[in-house]
């Protein structure tokens, strides 16, 4: 998979893509396609002008890496729900348990987290250990970011479809966080034991 570094070169430039448009004389709607890696492909006009502007080569400009992510959840058999008789909202302190798979250049990485939902709806969290980051932290920037939006859309895509929740949620009051590794272990298999044996598989892990 290839990706282009623009977004990053551009913020470590303090420059935006009006002013990259302006002084390259490429199009907004090219340049942001780049930025935001939607774009199918580069002219060669078109990449030898930001690289002339930026200072930089074609394999600055771009990354490449053979990687594939795929996420599990499980909901929590305590869902968060209304109180229909007294009106006030029933939170969990964790909604879903989510294991990763990522394959990366020939090696595999899995992982473990939940998403904390006891601030819903202000604020709600996956939270991993820090071990997991420092694990995430050897892939590129912009691939590792790409792991993190997959994980917060599958999250958002959860709450907000498989919950009947009275407010629903976005990117904005959901996030990432990494937690000391004990305090984690211990969150997700008191969270396992409490499904009833459907996650039993995990706890060997």
């Amino acid at each position: 998979m290839i990706k282009c570094n623009l977004a990053v070169l551009l913020a470590e430039r303090g420059m935006n893509i009006s002013e990259m448009s302006e002084r390259t004389g490429l199009s907004r709607n090219t340049l942001s396609a780049l930025q935001n890696n939607t774009g199918k492909g580069i002219q060669f006009d078109t990449m030898d002008a930001i690289c002339k502007l930026l200072d930089i080569t074609p394999c600055e400009l771009f990354t490449y890496a053979d990687i594939n992510a795929s996420i599990f959840s499980h909901p929590n058999k305590n869902q968060i729900r209304k109180n229909e008789e007294f009106g006030y909202l029933e939170t969990v302190n964790y909604s879903s348990f989510y294991e990763l798979e990522i394959f990366y250049n020939e090696s595999r990485i899995t992982f473990q987290g939940l998403l904390n939902t006891s601030q819903y709806p202000d604020h709600s969290y996956i939270v991993f250990s820090v071990k997991v980051k420092s694990i995430l932290e050897k892939i590129p920037l912009i691939f590792r970011q790409e792991i993190y939006n997959s994980i917060i859309e599958c999250a958002i895509n959860e709450l907000n479809n498989s919950y009947d929740l009275p407010t629903k949620i976005d990117k904005k009051s959901l996030g990432i966080k990494f937690l000391e590794d004990d305090y984690i272990t211990n969150e997700i298999r008191e969270f396992i034991k409490q499904q009833d044996g459907e996650l039993d598989e995990f706890l060997e892990k």
